[in-house]
This record gives C-alpha cells, structure tokens and sequence, in this order.
C-alpha cells in the first residue's frame, strides 16, 4: 500500500470517529442539557448524574417583612446556579451589590459592634446558609468572615459574613464533576441543597463554645434627639435586651468506611451585646376634655359649698337682707 492510499485511509477512519463523537455530544447535549455537558468532564464519555451531595436550612420566622424580602430576593439570585469542575464561586459575584436600586430594603444589620438599620439587611443569612451546606457536601472553602456579635439563626463559628466592599464568601468546586446550588425561601425558612458528584462519605458540624463574654451594664440613655416622640418625660422603653457573646470554635467531622476523623476549621470571638433603656422627654399633650371635666367638677362642687352656707344660719342670716 502507498503512501496516497495509507493517507486516504486514515482521514476516512478519522472522518468516521468525529462522526461519532459529534453524535454522542450532540446526544449528552439533549440529554442533559448543554451548559452541564460543556462542563462535564467526560471519562469514557460516561459522565455521572448529578445527585443531592447536602443540604442546609435556617429560619426567620420572626423576621420583618422587609428583612424576608431581601432573604428571599438574595436566594433568588444563587438558585440554579453552576459552578463547573474546578470552578470558584464567589457570592458577591453571583448576588451582586445590595442597594435600594436593585430591589433591596432596610433592615438590621450589624455595624460598628450594633444592630442598625441598612439596606439588604437579612443577606448574611443566605450566606451563612449556603456556607453551611458547602461544608456539609464537602467542598473547599476559599473565604468567610465571621461576625462581630453573635447571630441567632445559626451556630458560634458556623457564620459567614458578607459585605458588598470587603467581605466575600467564596469556595471551589474540587470534584471531578459540576456543581449546582438549589434555593427553596419560603415565609419561615430558607432551604439551600448543593448538587454534584455523589459522596461516599458524610458530614457534621461541631460547635464548641469555649468561653463567654457578659455584656457590660445596662446603658441609659435620655432621647435628646426626639427619636421616641411618644415617649414622654418620666417613661423608660428598653430598645436593646443584653446578650452574651462569646469564643469559640467550629469542627467538621468526616464520617467514612464507618471512621470519623474530626477537624477545626476556625476559631472565633463574638462580642457581647449591652442593653440599652431610652428614657423620654417628650412633652405630654394636655387632654382638653379631662381639663374640661376637671374644671366643671370644680364648678359643681363650689355651688354646692355656696348651697350649704345659705342653708346654715351660723354663717349666714338672710333676715339681715329684707
């Protein structure tokens, strides 16, 4: 055999092989959809179905509405979302910046060691939740903040702050297949699932908390601002209930073959949190109609005294008069 026809024959098995693996591709595509196939890894060009790895949820049942709105619209935008092998996610990417523009409403937020009132209040949660569920399904977390007081709706050291200027949360798909984030916000709670590759192990979370901080005394403070104009001279409102904070650490606990191997991932400090009571000084508004009553009380009572005199001839003798 020549050359020419070694040559011929090698571009004909050539065009045959790329016929084929153009029509399993095209095949992977319908099956599973095109972005997943793009990202897929192919091993023998049977990539793996993508299972439930882990899920986490908090709650916010007590929440104002506002706060639930930003919970809830923070959600939204992680649902579906697709982070290919190898890939890093980073939530103030996928979210985006938190203000009114974008749909975003005041709430609490903690800044400068307070709870105060800010816009997309309520997004730390979603963070803090998705954190917890890419521990649980085993990923590798690239960055987390913790808080500077403590939260209520989930454990000391297991926390993820964010912040639109600084502070991110950010981990890395290390398997060896896609990753795609599932939110479920209802009135009450958030449900983050993370799906992916199959685990062969499980996951726990151990907080341990190692001391804790009292909060300094009571502070009372007078409304000299007029912040409270229904809260009058002499009346006290407590508008901040003391809360301990504390130290302590977080462990993820491995569970596979039926051997655990327990690790520390981080050590924090929450501060404590110092009662605050606002004693008024707003004016009470007189009530005309009790000053009116009061006034003709004062009235009737006085005709009735002059009553009596006429009628006792010890103090008055009208014969005198005629």
């Amino acid at each position: 055999m020549n050359f020419a026809n070694k040559l011929a024959k090698i571009i004909k098995r050539c065009i045959v092989l790329g016929t084929i693996v153009c029509v399993l591709f095209l095949s992977l595509c319908f099956a599973f959809g095109a972005k997943l196939v793009f990202a897929m890894p192919f091993y023998d060009l049977q990539p793996e179905a993508l299972t439930l790895r882990a899920s986490f949820y908090t709650s916010y049942s007590s929440s104002t509405k506002e706060r639930k709105h930003n919970i809830a619209l923070a959600s939204k935008s992680l649902n579906n979302v697709f982070v290919d092998v190898g890939g890093e996610f980073s939530f103030n990417k996928t979210v985006g910046e938190r203000t009114e523009k974008r749909g975003y409403k005041k709430a609490k937020i903690i800044s400068g060691g307070e709870f105060v009132d800010g816009v997309g209040g309520g997004v730390c949660q979603v963070s803090s939740t998705l954190y917890n569920a890419v521990l649980l399904s085993g990923l590798e977390i690239v960055e987390f903040h913790p808080h500077s007081l403590p939260v209520g709706y989930v454990a000391p050291s297991f926390d993820a702050m964010v912040n639109s200027g600084w502070a991110d949360l950010k981990f890395r798909n290390n398997t060896h297949n896609p990753i795609i984030i599932k939110t479920f916000a209802t009135e009450d709670r958030l449900l983050i699932e993370i799906h992916g590759q199959k685990m062969n192990e499980t996951y726990q979370r151990e907080s341990v908390v190692t001391s804790t901080i009292l909060p300094l005394e009571e502070q009372i403070v007078f409304d000299e601002l007029g912040a409270y104009p229904d809260l009058y001279e002499g009346e006290t409102r407590q508008v901040r209930y003391a809360k301990n904070g504390y130290t302590s650490e977080g462990y993820i606990v491995k569970i596979a073959n039926g051997k655990k191997q327990r690790k520390k991932i981080r050590t924090d400090k929450y501060g404590a949190i110092r009662g605050l009571v606002v004693q008024g000084t707003a004016k009470k508004p007189i009530d005309n109609s009790e000053e009116n009553n009061i006034i003709e009380s004062q009235i009737k009572n006085s005709l009735k005294l002059i009553e009596k005199l006429l009628n006792d001839k010890k103090y008055f003798d009208k014969n005198k008069f005629l």
